[in-house]
């Protein structure tokens, strides 16, 4: 056989063979947008940083992926899919977590071969939930427990300019003389201990870096520091989550008062430094 023959036989048993896998599946395609996110009279502010999504078709799991993403499905007819919200747990780009207090997202599509499906998702808290805190300094805001006995060193409402949203935001200004900050917020209902997460959201920006928690109480030994959210500076605004549901079930304290922390800091060549903060919310069942 001449290599000219042997490079016909060649395509010829391609073709042949793939003739012999046209009952392989040919993927439909799902591109999935950035979640909208809706909220009702007395869960604050529809700010949100949903940048993940894990998505089932037919109760059959694709992946998580970061929104906006495109995928195939290897499903036909009429499909059910489902779309759970993520978010970057504590900030951190690696820390994809499901978002277990937003409802999900359902839709039913018409999948063929080939073909592309645009889908908007929506999600909004579940219902039953718990809002401990939401504090988004339109007025008289609610960290008014002096820690650090500086007087000097407290929130303060901005003007409509440098808020994030609203006609205010709060600002903490730190200089070499008065380096410190810690402030409370005294929270008028309990947060129990939960097998759901028990979630801390907040927007801020700022050039040191910042920590936020809670202070326990309990009755016979005294206080815990459980300010353990540590806040890496950002020029932008930008909208962090944290779940504080392993710290509270181990502390099981009496009580808690939300606090934020923070130092002045040498390195830098700022003689003011500044942390902006809004929308600070928390929520549990």
């Amino acid at each position: 056989m001449t290599l000219k023959h042997s490079k016909l036989y060649f395509l010829l048993l391609c073709i042949f063979c793939a003739c012999d896998r046209d009952d392989e599946k040919i993927p439909a395609y799902l591109y999935i947008e950035p979640f909208d996110f809706n909220v009702k009279i007395g869960e604050g502010s529809s700010s949100q940083n949903l940048t993940d999504v894990w998505v089932y078709v037919n109760d059959r799991y694709y992946g998580a992926y970061e929104l906006p993403c495109w995928i195939p499905v290897l499903e036909k007819g009429i499909g059910e899919v489902l779309l759970l919200p993520g978010y970057r747990q504590d900030g951190r780009i690696t820390n994809a977590f499901r978002y277990q207090l937003l409802n999900p997202y359902q839709i039913k599509l018409q999948l063929d071969p080939q073909i592309t499906d645009t889908i908007r998702p929506a999600t909004s808290y579940q219902s039953g939930l718990q809002f401990s805190v939401i504090e988004d300094f339109e007025g008289i805001h609610f960290f008014n427990t002096d820690r650090d006995k500086d007087p000097e060193t407290k929130i303060v409402l901005t003007n409509a300019s440098d808020a994030f949203e609203g006609s205010h935001s709060g600002m903490i200004t730190l200089t070499k003389e008065h380096p410190s900050i810690s402030a409370e917020y005294i929270l008028n209902d309990p947060i129990p201990q939960s097998g759901d997460p028990i979630i801390l959201e907040l927007n801020f920006k700022s050039d040191i870096p910042f920590s936020i928690g809670f202070i326990a109480y309990k009755s016979i030994l005294g206080e815990e520091n459980l300010i353990k959210a540590g806040i890496l500076p950002k020029k932008n605004w930008t909208k962090v989550y944290f779940d504080f549901r392993e710290i509270i079930n181990t502390s099981n304290a009496d009580y808690y008062h939300l606090a934020i922390a923070a130092d002045f800091q040498k390195d830098s060549s700022k003689a003011e430094q500044q942390i902006y903060i809004d929308n600070i919310k928390v929520i549990h069942r």
